[in-house]
C-alpha cells in the first residue's frame, strides 16, 4: 500500500480529508480482523482501490496538460518512498524469526524477504501452495502480508506504461485522454473481474494471491478517478435534497465497508465478485464527497483519529502482521486472544507512528532526493542493496550448511535404506549428525532437477514448458517422463537415482494443484484442464521410453481411490507401447510433523497413525492394473513412507514429511533402492 502522503497520492483536485481517513479506516479494519476475528475485512481491496484512484488522477492531468508521462521518474519517486520503511520492517522481521522461531522457518522467511523486496511475494506464495484460509502454523510467513504490497508494486510498474501508451495514442490520433483511458481501464476491469470470478470458484487459494484476479480493483479505482461525480471540484457544493442524498450515500458506503467482514465470511470467496461489496462501499464515500454536514460520514472520516490512522496506515500495515505472527508462533497459540491482541494493536500503532515520523516522512520530504529522478533512483538502488545483501547473505550461509551436510549424507543420513533388512550402518557414520534436510531448509525441500527442458524434449506449449525440468544425460539417452501435481513432483525424486545410475534422462512436468487427468475438469479449473491436454499431446509427440504418474488418489479425507488416468490415458500410452510406471500416491500425515517437532515433541510423540481403512496395505488400483494389457509397472512406496502404517517424522536421520501433504525430496531420493527393486520385480528394463 502506498504511503498516504505521496506524489502519487496527491489529491486529484483539492484536498480530500475524508479519503485520507477512509484509507486509515481500511487498514484499521485489516488489523482488527487479522488480530481478533481471522476473517477478510475487504480493507486491503479498498486500499488498492484508493491507490489507483489517486495515481490515475495524476497521470490523466499530465495527459490533458500535454506533459510527458515520465514513467522512470514516477517509479524512482514512488519506490524511493515505499522501500525504506518496507526494508526496515523486513530486516527486523528476519531478526525476529531468527531469535524467536525454529530453524525450519528461517529459509522460507528469507525467501519471503527477497520476494517482497522484488515485488513478487504473491507469486512466491502461489508457487509455495500457500492457503490463505489455513490456520497459523510454523509454515505461516511473518512476511505473508507483502502479497498485496507486491501486487500494488506490480501495478505501480504497469500503470505508468499504460498511460504512456495512451499519451502516444492521444497525440497521434487526437483522442480524448479521459475517454481513451476510460475505455482501456474498462476493458481491463471487465476481463479481470470475469477471470477473478472464475478463478475464485475453481482455485480460490491461487486466485487470492494472483495479480490478474486483483487488477480489476485497481482498474475500478482508475475508472472512478475518471468519473466527474467522484471529483468534488467538478460538481457544485451540495445543497438541499442533493446534500441529504450525499449524506445518506456516505453513511451507506461506510456501513457496507465496515459490515463486509462482520456479516460475510468471505475467506473462501475473495477476490471474486464479493470484493465488489467493500469497493462499492468506498465508492459511496467517494461520491458523497465533502457534504459540509455536521453528521456526515465525511465529517467522521475527516476527524483527528481517522486522520491519524491515515497518516500511519502504511506503517501500520507493515508492522502489525509480523508482530502478530511472531507473537502467536513464538507462544504456540492459535490466536492472539483479547488481551494480547489489544497489546499487539497498541504496540503496532506506536511503532507505526515512529516509523512514519522517523523514516517515512523524512525520506518523503528529502529535498536532495526529490530534486531529481536520478537521485531518487539512487536511493532506491541503495535501499534495495541494504535489504537484499543480508537476506541473500543469510540465504547463502544456510545453503552452504545444507550442502556441507549433504556431503556426508550417505554415511550419516541413509533415509529409507535403514528399512532394508540387509542394511548395515556406514562405519564412519556420525551418531550425532543432524538430520537432512537441514532444519533451515526442510520446509523448502521441493523436488528440483538441475536443468530446463531443451532441445528435442522442449515442450511447445508455455504452460508445459514452465513446469518442465530435466536431468543431464547424453544425447540420445532413454527418457522417462514423470507428470502430475506437486505431490508427483516429490514422488518423481524416487526415480532420480535409478535413472542416473542406468544413464536415463529423467524429465519432470508438474503443475501445482493440478492432478494429471487429461480430459477431466478438476477443482483447479480450466487452466489445469488445458494444461493436462497439452501434456498428453506432448507425451504422444515425444514418445518417451517410459512415463511415470500417480494412478491412485488420496486427499487425506476418505479412502484412497483409483485415478481416472487408468480409464483412457494409461491404456492409450500402453497401446503406443510406452511403458507406464504406476506410482501409488504418497500418504498424508494427520498433522504437520514438523510443527510437532518445532513445538518440542519427540519423534515418537510426533508419529501419527495412517488409517488402514483409508489407505490399506494393498493399493486400491491393484486389480485394475492387473487388467491392463501392456507394459505397466506398479511402484508402491507406502511401506517405506509410513512403515507399518505409522507416519514417522524421521527415518534414517532424514525428515520424511515437508508438511502434512508432501514428502521431502531428500527422503524420496533415498527410496531409489526400493524403486529399483520393485521395478526389477515387475520386469521393467532400464
Amino acid at each position: 500500500m502506498s504511503s498516504p502522503s505521496t506524489p502519487s497520492a496527491a489529491a486529484p483536485a483539492g484536498h480530500r480529508p475524508e479519503l485520507h481517513g477512509l484509507r486509515g479506516l481500511a487498514i484499521a479494519l485489516v488489523v482488527l480482523y487479522h488480530v481478533f476475528f481471522d476473517r477478510v475485512s475487504g480493507g486491503v481491496d479498498v486500499f488498492l482501490f484508493i491507490s489507483a484512484f489517486f495515481l490515475t488522477g495524476s497521470f490523466v492531468r499530465r495527459m490533458e496538460d500535454g506533459r510527458p508521462m515520465a514513467p522512470l521518474a514516477y517509479w524512482a519517486r514512488t519506490f524511493k518512498r515505499l522501500l525504506p520503511p518496507a526494508v526496515l520492517i523486513i530486516l527486523a522481521t528476519l531478526a525476529g524469526v531468527r531469535l524467536l522461531l525454529p530453524p525450519s522457518t528461517w529459509m522460507p522467511a528469507i525467501d519471503d524477504a527477497v520476494a517482497s523486496l522484488l515485488q513478487v511475494e504473491n507469486w512466491l506464495l502461489i508457487d509455495r501452495g500457500t492457503d490463505y484460509e489455513a490456520a497459523a502454523t510454523s509454515s505461516t510467513s511473518p512476511l505473508q502480508h507483502f502479497w498485496s504490497l507486491s501486487i500494488q508494486g506490480q501495478v505501480f510498474l504497469l500503470w505508468p506504461l499504460l498511460f504512456a501508451l495512451c499519451a502516444v495514442l492521444v497525440r497521434r490520433f487526437g483522442l480524448s485522454p479521459r475517454r481513451l483511458a476510460a475505455g482501456l481501464f474498462a476493458l481491463i476491469a471487465v476481463a479481470s473481474f470475469l477471470w477473478s470470478v472464475i478463478a475464485t470458484a475453481t482455485q480460490q487459494e491461487v486466485a487470492y494471491f494472483d495479480t490478474t484476479t486483483r487488477i480489476w480493483e485497481f482498474a475500478a479505482g482508475s475508472l472512478l478517478a475518471l468519473w466527474p461525480a467522484a471529483n468534488p471540484s467538478t460538481t457544485a457544493a451540495p445543497t438541499g435534497r442533493s446534500r441529504q442524498l450525499r449524506i445518506a450515500l456516505g453513511w451507506a458506503g461506510l456501513a457496507a465497508l465496515i459490515s463486509t467482514g462482520a456479516l460475510i465470511d468471505g475467506r473462501s470467496m475473495f477476490p471474486g465478485w464479493i470484493a465488489a461489496v467493500p469497493l462499492l462501499g468506498a465508492t459511496g464515500v467517494f461520491l458523497a464527497g465533502t457534504t459540509g454536514a455536521r453528521l456526515g460520514a465525511d465529517r467522521l472520516l475527516s476527524s483527528r483519529p481517522f486522520s491519524f490512522l491515515g497518516d500511519v496506515s502504511y506503517g501500520l500495515y507493515l508492522i502489525h502482521w509480523p508482530l502478530l505472527t511472531l507473537t502467536v508462533l513464538a507462544t504456540g497459540r492459535e490466536s492472539a486472544g483479547l488481551l494480547r491482541g489489544t497489546l499487539i494493536i497498541a504496540v503496532s500503532l506506536v511503532l507505526a507512528w515512529l516509523l512514519t515520523r522517523l523514516v517515512d516522512a523524512p525520506i518523503r520530504r528529502w529535498r536532495w532526493a526529490n530534486a531529481r529522478p536520478l537521485r531518487a533512483a539512487t536511493v532506491v538502488t541503495a535501499v534495495l542493496a541494504i535489504g537484499l545483501a543480508p537476506s541473500l547473505g543469510a540465504q547463502a550461509l544456510l545453503q552452504r550448511a545444507a550442502d556441507e551436510a549433504e556431503h556426508r549424507a550417505f554415511a550419516d543420513n541413509p533415509g529409507a535404506r535403514v528399512l532394508d533388512p540387509e542394511y548395515v550402518p556406514h562405519p564412519e557414520a556420525d551418531p550425532d549428525a543432524a538430520p537432512l534436510p537441514t532444519a533451515a531448509t526442510v520446509r523448502a525441500d521441493w523436488g528440483l532437477l538441475e536443468g530446463p527442458c531443451e532441445g528435442e524434449i522442449e515442450p511447445e506449449v508455455p504452460s508445459v514448458a514452465e513446469g518442465c525440468q530435466s536431468t543431464d544425460a547424453p544425447e540420445g539417452a532413454p527418457v522417462v517422463v514423470a507428470v502430475g501435481n506437486s505431490r508427483l513432483r516429490q514422488s518423481a525424486m524416487s526415480l532420480l537415482a535409478p535413472a542416473q545410475e542406468h544413464g536415463w534422462r529423467l524429465v519432470l512436468i508438474h503443475k501445482n494443484s493440478c492432478q494429471y487427468l487429461p480430459g477431466e475438469m478438476t477443482y483447479s479449473g480450466q487452466e489445469c484442464y488445458d494444461h493436462n491436454l497439452a501434456v498428453a499431446d506432448y507425451l504422444r509427440e515425444l514418445a518417451p521410453d517410459a512415463v511415470a504418474m500417480n494412478t491412485t488418489v488420496y486427499r487425506g479425507m476418505g479412502p484412497e481411490t483409483i485415478s481416472a488416468v487408468l480409464d483412457e490415458e494409461v491404456p492409450e500410452l500402453l497401446a503406443l507401447e510406452i511403458p507406464v510406471i504406476a506410482l501409488r500416491t504418497p500418504p498424508r500425515a494427520v498433522e504437520n510433523p514438523l510443527d510437532c517437532l518445532d513445538a518440542g515433541g519427540s519423534p515418537e510423540e510426533c508419529t501419527t497413525p495412517l488409517d488402514p481403512r483409508h489407505m490399506p496395505t494393498q493399493r486400491t488400483d491393484s486389480a485394475r492394473l492387473d487388467e491392463l494389457q501392456g507394459p505397466v509397472h506398479p511402484v508402491d512406496l507406502l511401506p517405506v513412507l509410513c512403515p507399518e502404517h505409522e507416519c514417522r517424522p524421521l527415518i534414517g536421520n532424514i525428515y520424511v514429511f515437508q508438511d502434512e501433504h508432501h514428502i521431502t525430496a531428500t527422503y524420496m531420493q533415498s527410496t531409489g533402492g526400493e524403486v529399483q527393486r520393485q521395478l526389477a520385480g515387475s520386469g521393467f528394463q532400464w
